[in-house]
């Protein structure tokens, strides 16, 4: 990018370098190089205006040494010219933000008894080799080895006084020799032949934004949005920073998307076994009803009596018993006498039929007005985790539906949680006294 550079090493006087800069940027080396190409063909262009210029009768007469006025006067142009070159207030130039090379420089051409051109020259070609050393051998945290190693390699090149003309040579060629394929090595000999950012940006289109015959519509969607953007002649490097966002966020989505099926999937598999265990759970039912012992205790604090579940007469609450077939963990509550279950009737019903609802409607009593227990369900899609979700009614439940969903996905993650209830039934064979 920087063609035509010739250098001999010269004792010249060393200054500091920002190395926090380094490596510049794509966007970066290109403006460099752009400015460096204009600044020097313009260079060229006044050094010709001058001889012309001097060299018609326009210029005057010598006077002759030692005070020839129009010598002078030619002289004291051509270091204008040469001042302009290395010290140029485009912003592009490589040297832009080498505040120690701008003052040295300066300081030289304000004793021009004591710096020649040539001297100058030396000084700007030393600082501009070192400028380039830096750039291209700077390593960075995420070079690989094969990078880090031709770094160190043409950091050494730099060392050992090859002219610089050479080590770019040697630099665009391992670029070359690295490239992924063809493509990109032709490309990247057309982005070095490149001199305006429209025919750059071109070749941006036609590397990065050509279509191939497997582009899905997001891939088409993409390379038509970031063509655009080249065309616009946004920046090479803002481009990439886009595509690569836009790329991080497609495959975010897609993980939402990958987890949500992974979700409905654990959900399906959980349903299954959940079906599958209550279908055991039916079957071992079937054997407890064979004769075996069952004791439990009367539920009525302090009664000691013990009833046999299999072979006497069983006096039991019908809600503890549906909840119990449902999979709630409190267990039946079973009587010795219907005296004891009206006894306890109350105490067990406003501890054990509690509607679940942080915010039950009609608290502070069980449930709607009048014989609630036809209003009881429970959430359906609560029983494929078993648990028991008792609300008093759908009204109740519907309003607290929200609070009940996230409790939800605090236990399960985020999932389908339908609002489908199921409502209280009591056992077929169980006969309702009260």
């Amino acid at each position: 990018m920087m063609e035509g550079v010739e250098l001999q090493i010269r004792a010249q006087q060393s200054l500091p370098n920002n190395s926090s800069t380094y490596p510049h940027s794509h966007d970066r080396r290109l403006q460099s190089g752009d400015q460096f190409r204009e600044s020097k063909e313009q260079l060229e262009a006044n050094l010709s205006t001058i001889d012309r210029f001097y060299a018609s009768s326009e210029a005057g007469p010598h006077d002759g040494p030692p005070n020839c006025q129009r010598c002078s006067k030619k002289k004291r142009d051509v270091a204008r010219a040469f001042y302009d070159y290395y010290l140029s207030n485009d912003p592009r130039a490589w040297y832009a933000d080498h505040a120690q090379y701008k003052q040295e420089m300066h300081r030289r051409f304000e004793n021009p008894d004591v710096y020649s051109l040539d001297d100058n020259h030396a000084f700007f070609q030393s600082v501009l080799r070192e400028h380039l050393k830096q750039d291209l051998c700077t390593v960075r945290s995420t070079d690989d080895a094969i990078i880090t190693g031709f770094k160190y390699r043409t950091s050494d090149l730099f060392n050992e006084g090859r002219s610089t003309d050479e080590i770019l040579d040697a630099y665009l060629g391992h670029v070359s020799s690295i490239a992924p394929g063809p493509g990109t090595a032709a490309f990247d000999s057309a982005l070095q032949d490149s001199t305006t950012r429209e025919e750059r940006a071109q070749l941006y289109i036609n590397y990065y934004c050509a279509s191939s015959w497997n582009d899905t519509p997001a891939v088409k969607a993409i390379k038509a949005k970031h063509a655009r953007m080249f065309e616009a002649l946004v920046p090479h490097d803002q481009v990439l920073a886009s595509w690569r966002k836009d790329a991080q966020d497609s495959q975010a989505s897609k993980i939402l998307e990958l987890q949500g099926k992974l979700s409905d999937i654990k959900m399906a598999q959980s349903a299954y076994l959940k079906s599958k265990k209550r279908k055991a759970e039916k079957d071992q039912r079937m054997v407890d009803r064979e004769p075996t012992p069952r004791i439990e205790q009367c539920t009525l604090g302090g009664c000691p009596i013990e009833i046999n579940l299999v072979t006497e007469e069983v006096i039991e609450c019908a809600i503890c018993e549906w909840m119990d077939r449902k999979g709630g963990e409190r267990g039946r509550a079973v009587y010795c006498s219907l005296e004891h279950a009206n006894e306890d009737f109350e105490e067990h019903d406003r501890h054990d039929h509690r509607c679940m609802a942080d915010k039950c409607i009609y608290y502070p009593k069980l449930g709607p007005p009048g014989n609630f227990t036809g209003s009881l369900c429970v959430c359906q899609c609560c029983l494929e985790e078993d648990l028991v979700s008792m609300y008093c009614s759908r009204e109740c439940y519907e309003e607290n539906f929200p609070e009940h969903q996230e409790q939800a996905f605090q236990r399960r993650g985020n999932h389908n949680h339908y609002a489908e209830l199921e409502y209280f039934r009591p056992a077929e064979d169980m006969q309702i006294i009260s």
